[in-house]
C-alpha cells in the first residue's frame, strides 16, 4: 500500500511539474521593459504576445530543451522572423539570435525620432554573453540593411536621400559596451555612424560627414568624411520628447553655414 501511494504521489508530482501553465513566467519577465500578455500552453512548450518598452510588439514561442540546457525560440510579425536560443550556464548565459527583421517592425520605434526607412535587416548568428551582470558578444556579428529611400525630419525639416545598402558589425569595446559600427555595403566610404549601448542604459549615436552626404544633410565644413559631426545621446526606453534625457553636440560649428546654424539653434532651443 505505501509503495502504491508513494508510486502515485511522484506519478501527480511529476504531472503538476510537466503542466506547469506559462502564465507562471509572467511572474519572473513582466518588467518595466518587457511583458509577456495572454501566455498559452506550458513553462516548457509555449507561446505569448511579447511587449517591449521600444513598442516592439512581436509572438515569442518557445520550448525547453533538457539534453542541452535552454531554450529554443521563435518571435515573429506579419513582417519579421526571427530564430534564437537561450543557454543556461554556471556562470554565463547566452541568447542568439538570427534571421530577418523588416523595418516595419521598427516603425513605432523609430518614429520617436521621426525616421523613416524600409527595407529589412539581416541578423547572422549573434550571440550575447551574459556575464557578472554585463552583457557582452561572443564574437563581431554582422547585421546588413537592404537600403531604400529614407526620410528623417531634423530641427523640424524634412529630408530624403535614396540609401544604398550599409552593413554593421557589433562587438563589445574596451570599455565593455555593446558597439555597432555602420559602413556602405561593399563600398570604401569608411565608418558612416557609431551606435554604442552604455552600462548607465543609455543609448549613443555617432554620425559622420560620410552619412550626411548619403542621407542629403548640406553640410558645408572641410571635416574628414569619417569624422563625427552630430553625436547625440538618449534613453531608449523613453518618450521621444527631446526634453527628455535628449543631448545633442554638433561638432566643428566654426564650420557652419548659416542654414547648419539655424538648424542647430532650432534643435538646442527644443532641449
Amino acid at each position: 500500500m505505501k509503495v502504491r501511494i508513494g508510486i502515485l504521489v511522484s506519478l501527480s508530482f511529476f504531472w503538476v511539474l510537466a503542466n506547469l501553465p506559462a502564465s507562471l513566467l509572467r511572474n519572473v519577465i513582466n518588467s518595466d521593459h518587457v511583458s509577456l500578455i495572454a501566455p498559452q500552453g506550458t513553462v516548457w512548450h509555449g507561446s505569448a504576445r511579447l511587449v517591449t518598452a521600444l513598442d516592439i510588439d512581436a509572438r515569442i514561442r518557445w520550448q525547453v530543451t533538457l539534453w542541452r540546457p535552454g531554450l529554443d525560440l521563435s518571435i515573429s510579425d506579419e513582417n519579421s522572423q526571427l530564430g534564437g536560443r537561450i543557454e543556461f550556464g554556471t556562470a554565463v548565459q547566452s541568447l542568439t539570435l538570427t534571421g530577418e527583421l523588416n523595418a516595419r517592425s521598427l516603425a513605432p520605434l523609430l518614429r520617436r525620432y521621426d525616421l523613416f526607412l524600409p527595407g529589412v535587416f539581416t541578423l547572422n548568428d549573434m550571440t550575447f554573453l551574459w556575464r557578472s551582470g554585463a552583457v557582452q558578444m561572443e564574437k563581431p556579428s554582422l547585421i546588413a540593411w537592404s537600403g531604400g529611400d529614407l526620410r528623417y525630419i531634423l530641427a523640424n525639416r524634412q529630408y530624403e536621400a535614396f540609401m544604398r545598402p550599409l552593413r554593421a558589425t557589433l562587438d563589445t569595446n574596451a570599455q565593455g559596451e555593446l558597439e555597432t559600427r555602420v559602413t556602405a555595403d561593399g563600398q570604401n566610404d569608411g565608418q558612416l555612424m557609431v551606435l554604442r549601448w552604455r552600462k548607465n542604459g543609455s543609448v549613443y549615436f555617432g554620425v559622420s560627414r560620410g552619412m550626411l552626404r548619403l542621407a542629403n544633410y548640406p553640410w558645408s565644413g572641410s571635416e574628414s568624411e569619417e569624422t563625427l559631426i552630430f553625436e547625440v545621446e538618449r534613453r531608449l526606453t523613453h518618450s521621444a520628447s527631446p526634453s527628455r534625457a535628449q543631448h545633442w553636440h554638433f561638432a566643428r560649428k566654426r564650420s557652419q553655414s548659416s542654414i547648419e546654424r539655424q538648424a542647430n539653434a532650432a534643435v538646442l532651443l527644443s532641449n
